[in-house]
């Protein structure tokens, strides 16, 4: 096995905030990817508020949110604007046009890490990308086209984006997209099949995928946005939260998510 350096440079909060922003580019091509400092935008086009998001985190922050909810109503699907760190200073802003605080989600961060290989591991290719997005359909509950923003045949042939699953019983029972970006790596879409939850196939992936993520670029940290609800299970497999960032959409979108 290669020797990785255990040697590495901790992302400070500002650059976490801004590479997780970043690792969206590779989701966006149906819409657009923008950034400033202290802002980004990433719009994949679903029809699904989760998959259209905006931060405000630094700067001018009342210019930025500003900014944001202009660009994604121009754009015009279903969006949510995240305010951190000194974007939480931006709320009226949105609340004047309208928008709601919809909950928090939490900034989860896990050191990857070196661990016995899983034997149900896989790292997917471009022809088992349908099984994926059947799983995150059925997971999710939501539209195939909207599963295919992480899971597009072409996702698995990306530099820097890795498809990757757990297999039992001759089955994708669990599956989620790492992109690289920076000084981390992202975790979007980990799901599990539906009627396979509570066997603990989330927490063997997160697992493995940190000793993969460790094999292939050493100790770095691996970054979700996730619920509340979801947050302890990442908090089993040795995460912890970095952040919560608040969210902001429209009251009917959020009614139709």
């Amino acid at each position: 096995m290669e020797i990785v350096s255990e040697k590495r440079a901790f992302a400070s909060p500002g650059d976490i905030r801004r590479a997780y922003g970043a690792s969206m580019r590779a989701l966006t091509s149906a819409g657009g990817y923008d950034e400033g400092e202290g802002w980004w935008v990433g719009i994949t086009g679903a029809p699904d508020p989760d998959y259209n998001l905006a931060l405000v985190h630094d700067g001018d922050v009342a210019a930025h949110a500003e900014h944001v909810y202009e660009v994604l109503t121009d754009a015009g699907h279903p969006s949510i604007i995240l305010l951190a760190g000194h974007g939480l200073g931006a709320a009226q802003v949105l609340a004047d046009h309208g928008w709601v605080c919809a909950g928090s989600l939490d900034l989860t961060c896990l050191d990857a890490h070196d661990a016995p290989v899983d034997p149900r591991f896989r790292t997917l290719g471009g022809a088992e990308m349908a099984q994926a997005r059947e799983l995150a359909s059925g997971a999710f509950g939501i539209v195939p086209g909207t599963a295919a923003v992480a899971y597009a045949d072409a996702v698995a042939r990306t530099p820097g984006a890795a498809v990757v699953g757990i297999v039992d019983d001759g089955q994708l029972q669990c599956c989620t997209l790492l992109l690289d970006s920076g000084p981390i790596r992202t975790v979007w879409s980990l799901g599990t099949r539906a009627g396979r939850q509570r066997r603990g196939y989330a927490n063997s992936l997160i697992r493995a995928g940190a000793a993969h993520t460790y094999a292939q670029r050493g100790p770095v940290t691996m970054c979700g946005l996730t619920r509340p609800r979801v947050t302890p299970l990442y908090l089993a497999a040795g995460a912890r939260v970095a952040e919560t960032w608040q969210m902001w959409s429209r009251p009917r979108w959020l009614l139709g998510s």
